[in-house]
Parts: structure tokens; sequence; C-alpha cells
């Protein structure tokens, strides 16, 4: 759940201080390169691990949320983004554009899921179900999709099947299009407490102006 900046930083900073030790030891003891290149991995090691324990240490404390479900967060993303690795690879196996133009949105939506818990964990509360249930159906209905759609056979029954299976996959869209809003409400919910009170200052403000302009 950490960011890309996140990543960046701490091998920056790794990479500063393990040369940095590499520095001194060279003026202090002359360890050879042999040692010295140890001592520089060795380093960079471990104050890489200790600023990724504390990045993370600070990413819990401001979710509030527990080493436990931290751990468990993280394992559900990974896992989310297996199941989004495996609808991309089904773009090109359907052969019905609609069903194109819903895996694509499908995969589309559950990126910007996935990006919003890793930014903000706590959310992850709030899309449980797009988690446990609605991307993995989607990926389960989708392989089985493609795998019907290749049979070189296709009676009533397997047109009925294929015609249900893209009926259930436009119902699993619209649910996590809704998995994506109730990601986003509390968000929603604050930028119009922010809208709301802006818009009282500016009636307020134009009251008194024009109570002021009225008494000149």
């Amino acid at each position: 759940m950490l960011s890309v900046g996140q990543f960046f930083s701490r091998h920056t900073i790794s990479f500063f201080i393990s040369l940095s030790s590499v520095s001194i030891a060279a003026i202090v003891a002359n360890p050879g390169f042999f040692l010295g290149g140890l001592l520089f991995a060795g380093t960079y090691t471990a104050s890489t691990f200790l600023l990724k324990f504390n990045q993370k240490k600070k990413v819990m404390k401001l979710s509030g949320i527990s080493k436990e479900e931290y751990q468990h967060i993280e394992s559900q993303l990974s896992t989310a983004q297996k199941h989004i690795q495996s609808l991309s690879q089904n773009y090109l196996r359907v052969r019905s554009i609609s069903t194109f133009k819903q895996l694509l949105e499908m995969t589309r939506i559950s990126k910007n899921i996935v990006k919003i818990v890793k930014t903000n964990p706590q959310k992850f509360y709030n899309v449980e179900q797009f988690f446990y249930a609605h991307l993995p159906s989607a990926v389960q209905l989708t392989e089985k999709y493609t795998m019907l759609t290749k049979q070189p056979v296709k009676d009533k029954e397997i047109q009925l099947t294929l015609s249900q299976t893209r009926e259930t996959l436009t119902d699993l869209n619209d649910t996590i299009q809704i998995d994506l809003k109730d990601a986003l409400s509390n968000d929603i919910d604050h930028l119009q407490m922010e809208i709301e009170f802006a818009n009282r200052s500016n009636t307020r403000k134009k009251e008194q102006l024009g109570w002021r302009g009225d008494h000149k």
C-alpha cells in the first residue's frame, strides 16, 4: 500500500546512507573492495527495511488500522491486482464488442478502486464486497465466457448460457460502478460540505456588501 514515491524515497535515502557508511569506513579503516561492497549491501538492506517499516507504521497510524488489518488489506490488494490482470488478458479473447467494452470499463473502474484503497486503506471497509465477491465473480464469469465462445459447436444451450453470462457481466459492471461510488462516498460528502460552506460564505459576503452599499 506504499506509493511509488515512497519506494523511490526509501531507496534513495538508503543509497546515500550506504554510500556515506562506505566512505567513512574507507577513511577510517580502508576495508578494501570486497568488504566495502559487503558493508554497502548490508547497510543498504538494513536501512531500506527500517525505512519501509517506518513508512508502513506511518500509514497504519494515519489510517487508524492495526498491523493485522494492514496485512489483510495488503493481501486483498495483491489478489485484486491479479484478478485485474486476468480481466485484462481476456480483452482479445472475447468475440463481442459489447463484452469487450464491458471488460475495459470493469478493469478501469477496478483499477481506480484499488488505487483509492492503496492511498487510504481505511476505505477498504467501504468496498469489502468488491474484493471478496464482485471482482472474483467478474473474473470467473469472463473466463467461462471466453471458454464457451471458443467451442466449435454452439447449440441452443450454449447460446443461452452465453447470453445469460453477458447479462450477468452487465449487472456486475453496474455493481462495480456502485463500489467505486462507495469508495469515494466520504470524499464526496466532504466535498459537498466544503461547497455548502463556501456557498454560505459567499452569500454572507454578498449580503454584507449589499448592506454596506445601501447605507452609503
